[in-house]
């Protein structure tokens, strides 16, 4: 699955230009898999993935001949990735918290003041599908050194130190805060959140009651359970979606659908081991019901606020899986 899985962003892309991005097309994969050296078994594993996500339908597949069909959240999921790929700023901030991240490996492996350019050849400088360019690496690189988080280097032919290693405030970034360098540094600055340990929730069951930095609220149950730091970012996304869901102009049906899927979220980041797998899935449903509120809603708060919702749960479902 491992080998399969990491082109699911790519077959999805591939999909959705095969089909103009509708979901009436059936289109055979076996192309695709092919040229990124896959076989059939591969394929076909690689296309059950696609559709145990949500993503894609495999129901006009055949023996030998894999086929998907878009599903409403494989549209939005593409769409979504391809809006990411084009916005700067959070291209930015992943490429520092990729190279910080980087240096720090390097550390671990013991290569001394390695070089700056070598993690464009790594993987974690492919985000979204495609790699960071060597202009997008030196400016992180420069950001990252500015802030005393690597120290290395430099030439005045280039942005940022050409060699470098990372600082014990790096390591720090690194290890505690996942590599995270805006709320890295925010927190150093004093402006990070009220509450740091994350949202504590109420009951592990499907529709329990959550409390969200709101001293006001008196919960009723008295099971108090932590989700695990990665995941936080994830649960408050959904929760200030939940928040926000009497200003996005709904049916009751539509509201109890959401509701429905970002609890079903929630659990699952309650859980002792929660499954990747159904936190894709439930951010998954949560975007393609965000979607279309974001580019059609009536008003123009109901659009900002759905958009809100899916960068969030877009850049929290990525840091987290």
């Amino acid at each position: 699955m491992g080998d399969a899985a990491m082109f699911r962003n790519q077959l999805m892309d591939w999909v959705y230009d095969k089909a103009n991005g509708t979901s009436t097309e059936n289109v055979p994969i076996m192309e695709f898999a092919e040229s990124v050296g896959l076989d059939l078994d591969g394929a076909y594993t690689l296309l059950w993935y696609c559709r145990d996500e949500g993503l894609l339908r495999d129901n006009g597949s055949g023996m030998g001949n894999p086929c998907g069909i878009l599903t409403a959240y494989g549209i939005a999921d593409v769409r979504e990735r391809r809006r990411r790929r084009a916005d700067p700023v959070l291209r930015a901030r992943v490429c520092r918290s990729g190279l910080l991240n980087w240096f720090y490996r390097q550390r671990i492996a013991q290569v001394h003041m390695p070089i700056t350019e070598e993690f464009g050849k790594d993987d974690g400088s492919l985000w979204e599908g495609v790699r960071f360019t060597d202009v997008e690496i030196q400016d992180a690189a420069e950001y990252l050194s500015a802030k005393g988080l690597i120290k290395g280097i430099e030439v005045a032919e280039l942005r940022g130190p050409v060699r470098a290693e990372i600082t014990t405030d790096g390591v720090d970034c690194a290890t505690d805060w996942d590599g995270n360098v805006a709320d890295y540094l925010r927190d150093q600055k004093g402006y990070g959140p009220t509450i740091n340990h994350g949202p504590v929730f109420h009951g592990a069951s499907q529709g329990g009651q959550f409390a969200w930095g709101n001293r006001d609220v008196t919960q009723q149950q008295n099971i108090d359970q932590h989700v695990a730091p990665a995941l936080q970012p994830l649960a408050e996304a959904v929760v200030t979606i939940l928040q926000q869901l009497p200003s996005y102009g709904l049916t009751l049906r539509d509201q109890q659908d959401i509701e429905a899927a970002a609890n079903e979220v929630l659990a699952e980041v309650q859980q002792a081991q929660p499954e990747p797998g159904k936190l894709r899935r439930g951010a998954a449903m949560l975007k393609g019901f965000l979607f279309p509120i974001a580019t059609e809603a009536v008003t123009e708060e109901a659009r900002q606020l759905a958009q809100q919702g899916l960068d969030q749960v877009t850049a929290a479902i990525g840091a987290a899986l």
